[in-house]
């Protein structure tokens, strides 16, 4: 055989194993058909570099329950999550209510589990003020020094109000509703400003730069350590329905039997963290979460009917 043939052959031959290498990847899932690693995404909290923290030990807690590698990472916004599952390039959200129930409409994405805190499955806005003239009652204050009484949010009208974002469920969404049900509009009767998170809903009016403000119940916790007296000049006066809380939601085509082995590592983490103090536990840290029960089918349907409704 002359040296070009040789050279033909040998070409060949290496055209074959680039050939063979391309055709045959290794395998994107082990042997129990789960993908070789999970993306979790979590939607950024107040307490952001709190979170950044705990993300490793979260992440190393499902590797161990899964047997297979666990990347966190936490975008700018909510929308960063919901979008990466709708792509696939994230298989489990941590989401607050307005992201699941869109996340759920756009990407069919599954609700798996609700987040318990201090026993309750749900939460509420609350109304925050810091003239007690909208108060028909005298301030109370609760075991932790924080006033409220019961006023009327018709009294609102035309006062400069905070609202968080306006995509919040509690912080724009359940209010928003409130007011239109009493025969007001929000947009034309109030001075509305936005300044995206709970905790800056209450210095707002903490510090005067409106009248009364909206937040979750009760946010003003957020703020005690730095403004001690914020219980006593922020007063709380009303309340919306009660909102799903947040939950844990998984990418609709993962095998059945992941989700469930992902919902109950979850829901293990909580428990055997149960005894500890709250602020060692990971997923207290991250969003004060107590434990899980399993979502119900509708969960978020009252999230959806708010959203549609202010949409109309």
């Amino acid at each position: 055989m002359n040296t070009a043939a040789r050279a033909r052959l040998l070409l060949i031959a290496l055209l074959g194993m680039l050939l063979g290498a391309g055709c045959c990847p290794p395998p994107e899932v082990d042997e129990r058909g789960w993908p070789r690693q999970l993306v979790l995404g979590l939607v950024p909290a107040n307490e952001a570099e709190a979170m950044v923290d705990n993300l490793g030990p979260l992440a190393e807690f499902l590797e161990a329950r899964l047997g297979l590698s666990v990347r966190a990472f936490v975008p700018q916004d909510y929308t960063g999550v919901v979008e990466a599952m709708g792509s696939g390039r994230a298989d489990i959200g941590m989401l607050p209510p307005f992201a699941a129930m869109l996340g759920m409409r756009r990407y069919d994405i599954e609700p798996v589990l609700i987040s318990v805190r201090n026993g309750e499955t749900g939460y509420r806005s609350q109304w925050m003020t810091n003239d007690p003239t909208l108060c028909d009652s005298e301030p109370v204050a609760d075991a932790r020094g924080m006033l409220s009484c019961q006023g009327r949010l018709e009294a609102i009208a035309g006062r400069s109000v905070a609202f968080t974002d306006p995509n919040s469920t509690s912080g724009f969404l359940f209010p928003s509703l409130q007011l239109v049900e009493l025969g007001m509009d929000p947009e034309r009767e109030l001075r509305r400003l936005f300044v995206g998170a709970h905790d800056a809903a209450v210095l707002a009016v903490y510090g005067g730069d409106v009248t009364v403000g909206v937040s979750y119940d009760d946010a003003r916790g957020m703020v005690r350590p730095q403004f001690p007296d914020v219980g006593e000049r922020v007063i709380v006066f009303a309340h919306s329905p009660r909102i799903p809380n947040d939950g844990v939601l998984l990418r609709a085509d993962l095998p059945d039997d992941l989700k469930r082995a992902i919902r109950d590592a979850f829901v293990d983490l909580a428990r055997e963290q149960a005894e500890l103090p709250r602020e060692q536990r990971v997923l207290w840290i991250i969003y004060e979460i107590d434990d899980f029960i399993p979502a119900t089918p509708g969960v978020y349907d009252p999230v959806a009917a708010a959203y549609d409704f202010m949409r109309r």
